[in-house]
Parts: C-alpha cells; sequence; structure tokens
C-alpha cells in the first residue's frame, strides 16, 4: 500500500495507538486509590516499514503490550519487613498485657504481698500466741496464694487466646492460598497471548497479604503461576493446587501441613515471621518462660516455707485423737513426691515427739530420732510407715501410729497422745508434706495447708531439746521471717521453640528473683518494641520506593492525558487532510 491509502493507513493505526493510550490513562486514573495497583503504561512501537520506489517507508504505530511497573526485588522485600513488622506488632500488644499482669504499681502484686507476708511473719514473731497476728498471717496465706493461682490462670488464658488467634490465622491464610491457586488458573489461561496485569496486582496483593501471617518466598513459573511456599519448603500453592495448613498435634495447638501423599509435618516451631510467627513466639517462648519461672519460684517459696514450718510447733502440739495427713501424694516410690528430690535418707532425719497424757497432771514427753537410712528414692510410702512405726515400738513408745491413706501418709495420735516434730535434717517432713504451712508444687496448686483452719497450729515455736516448748516462743517465726533475705537456687528457664526448653539456676532470694523476672519482662518488651519500630521505617521506606516505582500519579496521568489527545487529534488531522487530497485528486479532470 503506498501513496494515500498508505496515510490513511498511518493515520488509522495513530488513532489506534493513541485510544488505547488514553484507555490505558484512564484506567490508572481510575485505580489510584486502589490497594496493590501497579501503574500502567502501554508500550507504542513503530510497525516494520515497507519498500515502495526504491525506499522504505513507514507503515505506522502498533501498541504491542501493556507494562506493568514494578520491581520484584523491592516487592519480596517490602513483603519480608511487613511480615516482620506484623509479628512484632502482635507481640508487642501482648506483651502489653502481660506486663500489666505483673503490674508492680499494685496493691496486689506479687512484689508488695510477698512485703507484706514477711512482715506479718514479724508481726506474729514480735507476739507468738496472738490470735489477731495468727489470723492476719493465714488469711494473707490465702490472698498470696490466690494471687500466684490468678496469675498461672491470666498466662495460661493468654496461651489460650494465642492458641484461637493462630487458628483462625491458619483459616484465614488457607483462604488466601486457595485464591491464589484460583488467580494462577487464570492468568495462566489468560497470558497465552498477553501479560493479565491486574490480575498479577490482585495476586501480589494476595501474597502480601499471606506474608503479613506467616514467611513464605514465592517463585514464578514460565507459565506465569506462582508457587508459594513456607518453613521447611512446604508448599502451600503449586498451579492451580493450594494445600492447607490445619490445628493439629495431641492438644490441637500445633500448625500442621499436610503434602498430597499424606504427609504430615509440624510447623509451628519453624514459623518466625507474620503475625503467626508473633503468636507463637509469644506463646511458646515469652509467655512459656514467665509461667515456668513464675512456677519456679513459687514451688522454691513454698519448699523454703514449709521446710522452715516443719521444725516449729504451734500453740499446742496436735492434739489427743487427731490424725495428720501429708499434703504431698505419691502412687509409686518416694521419688514421685513433688519435692522427693529434697529428701535426704540419713540417720537421726527428724524428732517425733510423743507427750503421754495418761495421767493429765503429770504429761511425759518422749521423743525419738527416725532413721531413714535404711530408704531410698525407690522406697514407697508404706516403707515409710513401716520403719517409723517399727522404731517407735523400738524405742518403746506407744500412741502414734503411722499409716498410708490413699496415696499420702498419716499420723494418728491415740486417746491419750499428742505429738509434734522437730529437728528434720533429712527434709522428709517438707516432701510428705506434713506440717507445712502450705500446699501445692506451684503457682497454679498453691494454697493453705487445710490443717492451719486451727490458727494455733501456726509453728511459732519450736520444741527444745528437753521436749519443752512455750507458746511465747518465737523461734521459728523469726526463721521464717528471715527467709526474706535468706539466697537459694531457683530454676530460670530459656525457652527456644526450635532447640526447646532448657532450665538453669539462680542464686538469689525469693523477692530479687521476682523483681529480676518483672524486670526481664521490660527488657524484652523494649526490644519487641524495637524491632518493631525498626520494621515499621523500613517498610515505610520500601512503601516509598515501591510508590516511586508503581504508584499511579495524578499529574503523570494528566500529562499522558494530554500528551495522547494531542497526538488523537493530529492523527484524526490526518485523515482529515487525506480526505481533502483524494477530493481534490477525484475532482481533477
Amino acid at each position: 500500500m503506498s501513496g494515500l491509502g498508505l496515510v490513511l493507513n498511518i493515520a488509522k493505526t495513530a488513532l489506534s495507538a493513541q485510544r488505547h493510550g488514553i484507555d490505558v490513562t484512564a484506567h490508572n486514573i481510575a485505580n489510584v486509590n486502589t490497594p496493590g495497583y501497579s501503574r500502567q503504561s502501554p508500550v507504542i512501537e513503530a510497525k516494520e516499514p515497507a519498500a515502495y520506489g526504491g525506499v522504505l517507508l513507514g507503515q505506522g504505530v502498533d501498541t504491542t503490550d501493556v507494562a506493568r511497573a514494578t520491581d520484584q526485588f523491592v516487592e519480596n522485600q517490602l513483603m519480608q519487613q511487613e511480615s516482620s513488622m506484623a509479628s512484632s506488632t502482635e507481640m508487642e500488644g501482648y506483651m502489653q498485657i502481660l506486663e500489666g499482669l505483673f503490674n508492680e504499681n499494685s496493691e496486689t502484686s506479687i512484689s508488695a504481698m510477698l512485703a507484706e507476708f514477711w512482715t506479718l511473719w514479724h508481726d506474729l514473731a514480735n507476739h507468738p500466741a496472738g490470735a489477731s497476728e495468727r489470723t492476719a498471717l493465714y488469711q494473707h496465706g490465702i490472698l498470696l496464694s490466690r494471687q500466684f493461682n490468678n496469675l498461672e490462670a491470666e498466662l495460661t488464658n493468654l496461651e489460650t487466646d494465642l492458641t484461637s488467634a493462630v487458628d483462625v490465622g491458619v483459616g484465614r491464610i488457607n483462604e488466601i492460598t486457595r485464591e491464589i491457586a484460583d488467580i494462577n488458573t487464570k492468568i495462566v489461561g489468560l497470558e497465552a497471548s498477553k501479560v493479565a496485569n491486574d490480575l498479577r496486582d490482585k495476586r501480589t496483593s494476595l501474597v502480601s497479604e499471606l506474608s503479613e501471617y506467616m514467611d513464605v518466598k514465592t517463585f514464578q513459573q514460565s507459565n506465569g503461576s506462582l508457587t508459594v511456599i513456607t518453613a521447611k519448603g512446604c508448599v502451600l500453592v503449586q498451579g492451580n493446587d493450594s494445600y492447607d495448613l490445619e490445628m493439629g498435634g495431641v492438644t490441637g495447638d500445633r500448625v500442621t501441613w499436610q503434602s498430597s501423599g499424606n504427609a504430615v509435618v509440624d510447623l509451628t516451631d519453624y514459623i518466625s515471621n507474620g503475625k503467626l510467627g508473633g503468636w507463637l513466639a509469644m506463646r511458646d517462648e515469652v509467655i512459656a518462660k514467665y509461667k515456668l519461672d513464675l512456677d519456679a519460684l513459687a514451688k522454691e517459696f513454698i519448699w523454703a516455707i514449709n521446710h522452715q514450718h516443719t521444725q516449729g510447733v504451734g500453740l499446742h502440739l496436735f492434739e489427743p485423737g487427731s490424725a495428720l495427713t501429708g499434703t504431698y501424694q505419691t502412687s509409686t516410690d518416694l521419688d514421685g513426691l513433688d519435692f522427693g528430690t529434697e529428701i535426704q535418707f540419713i540417720a537421726n532425719g527428724f524428732k517425733l515427739w510423743i507427750e503421754d497424757r495418761t495421767d493429765p497432771a503429770n504429761p511425759v514427753m518422749n521423743s525419738v530420732s527416725v532413721d531413714l537410712s535404711s530408704l531410698n528414692g525407690s522406697s514407697t510410702l508404706s516403707d515409710l510407715a513401716t520403719a517409723i512405726n517399727n522404731q517407735i515400738t523400738a524405742a518403746g513408745l506407744t500412741g502414734v501410729t503411722v499409716g498410708v491413706s490413699g496415696d499420702a501418709i498419716t499420723f494418728t495420735a491415740g486417746s491419750d497422745y499428742a505429738f509434734g516434730f522437730s529437728d528434720d535434717t533429712s527434709n522428709i517432713l517438707g516432701a510428705i508434706g506434713v506440717n507445712t504451712f502450705f500446699k501445692g508444687v506451684g503457682a497454679g496448686s498453691m494454697g493453705m495447708n487445710t490443717v492451719l483452719n486451727d490458727r494455733n497450729y501456726i509453728a511459732a515455736a519450736q520444741i527444745q531439746a528437753d521436749g519443752s516448748y512455750a507458746s511465747g516462743d518465737n523461734t521459728n517465726a523469726l526463721a521464717i521471717a528471715d527467709l526474706q533475705y535468706t539466697s537459694m537456687d531457683i530454676g530460670q528457664w530459656i525457652c527456644d521453640r526450635i532447640n526447646g526448653n532448657t532450665e538453669g539456676t539462680v542464686n538469689t532470694s525469693v523477692e530479687h528473683y521476682y523483681h529480676g523476672m518483672v524486670g526481664s519482662m521490660g527488657i524484652t518488651s523494649a526490644s519487641i518494641s524495637r524491632g518493631r519500630g525498626f520494621s515499621e521505617v523500613m517498610v515505610n521506606k520500601l512503601g516509598e520506593i515501591r510508590d516511586t516505582i508503581s504508584a499511579v500519579s495524578l499529574d503523570e496521568e494528566m500529562t499522558n492525558l494530554m500528551k495522547f489527545q494531542h497526538a488523537y487529534t493530529a492523527a484524526a488531522k490526518l485523515i482529515s487532510v487525506s480526505d481533502e487530497m483524494l477530493d481534490e485528486l477525484l475532482s481533477t479532470k
């Protein structure tokens, strides 16, 4: 084609190209506020020239493609930082809740209640026989125990809430991966000839949302579909197939992945970023640590108080006809007791005092030094009861028998006999829970020994070597009060989802340990906040870079609109001129 026909054809391609440019510009303007939309631009190329009259003449213009302005490297970096920020943001929120539970400004904080606890023991030491002091101490022991119980329960509730959040997150992840697989199918079908820009934008937005829930990596296949994998190389999306995550494990709190071959992989400990990573880190590392530390603190506190309490005696012995049952149980051996590892199997382990009141006017106090050297950790409660009974008999004493009730040991006094304890260097009394102040073994089970419902059994005094004891004796109360300043080995945990939980020990007092625990919460919280702040800065910076590359600028689009409009007008003018030239040619005679 040449001559006027060539001009008309070139004008037609020019009109078409400029109209496509206006169409793309209009599409950009329409999506200026669409999240995840990437600016598009027409790719305009000159058509191949054709030979005419010894020269090559152009054939006009073609719109060969519509390009999507995007940088995949920037997109990937942005998604990684968004994933990290989502993790830190979720952790930061839960750390605020956690710090609120351990609020040191509250009168019901563990720190304040421990201080009051020691003060009340000092008050009892100042007035050992005082009924009001004994009642105040007993009631405060109940309140302190409940505070430990409440903290344990609140931490457990936080763990439950986090598991529920993970469950909801897993559901949303599965929805997203199914959508991505569906879009993959559409893209593969549409891109047989051209690039499906809008579908790619939508898919990128979905991947970005997915990365907010967990850390993922993506790979684009040659046919345009996207493969999405997560921790341990588990495939979430491949082509038009998606693979769901599930809540599994023994207690249903683990994140698992199942392949097409029914292989189940536990991903819980390997999800490090995104909301899921933050929730799991809080549940299995941060909260788990403080829950274990709180239990370790409560356990050592209970043991320290109980061990010293077993050395003493109340305002009177355990009365005739009474039965004293231990608060700690085992259905196996002595090692199976909660504090079984504390027992020292030695000679003269403790003194059992028996007061013979057969002649009420002349009561006689006798003792037997119980030898535990014939026993060991594999011995049972029955073996222990038999050994004590045999030694009572061997000492020529009667009036107290020791037996096993259920899975606990019981000391029973005859109708004319009373009994008490002293000088326990074996720790056996504390381990079996006889003559103790607290019951339980941790923050969740801590409580007052029901024997102390009779406040007179609070052991402020001690039985002396000659068997005497006095209501005004404050020896044991002072010893317990001094525990406030006594250093002891208390367990301290490091929780790691990959390497497991490990327990160390720190030698310090109960209060210093608690203050250190609360202080470490502040350090952890500050570290998480700094991480969130850094990620936020990076997200903002990368977002600005992405916007520079991909965002729609209305000023730029208005310029493009004017450019294409003027070009369209010029192309239309070409047709008008060609038409006039054709009329002139036809009118020539």
